[in-house]
């Protein structure tokens, strides 16, 4: 699970680019049915992130490749992104 926060943080930054505001709270959704979910928000410097998560998943082995993850922000906007096991 601590690789899904730390593989979203480009993502989050992303988003933030693209005009998205914190909080950013996400939902990811692993192929095995395990969801993990949380917000997103800026740390007490605002040079980082702070993760809070809501939802664990129950599975011994977590989430599993590849995972979808929604992104929605505080005024609603919606993204998807998916995260794919690296290639060899």
């Amino acid at each position: 699970m601590e690789s899904i926060i730390d593989d979203s943080a480009a993502s989050v930054r992303q988003l933030l680019h693209k005009g998205f505001e914190m909080p950013i709270h996400f939902a990811a959704v692993g192929t095995n049915g395990s969801v993990v979910a949380g917000t997103f928000n800026f740390s007490r410097n605002r040079d980082d992130f702070d993760c809070r998560i809501t939802i664990q998943p129950s599975a011994v082995e977590g989430l599993t490749a590849p995972v979808n993850i929604m992104y929605v922000d505080r005024k609603g906007e919606a993204a998807l992104f998916v995260l794919r096991p690296a290639v060899s």
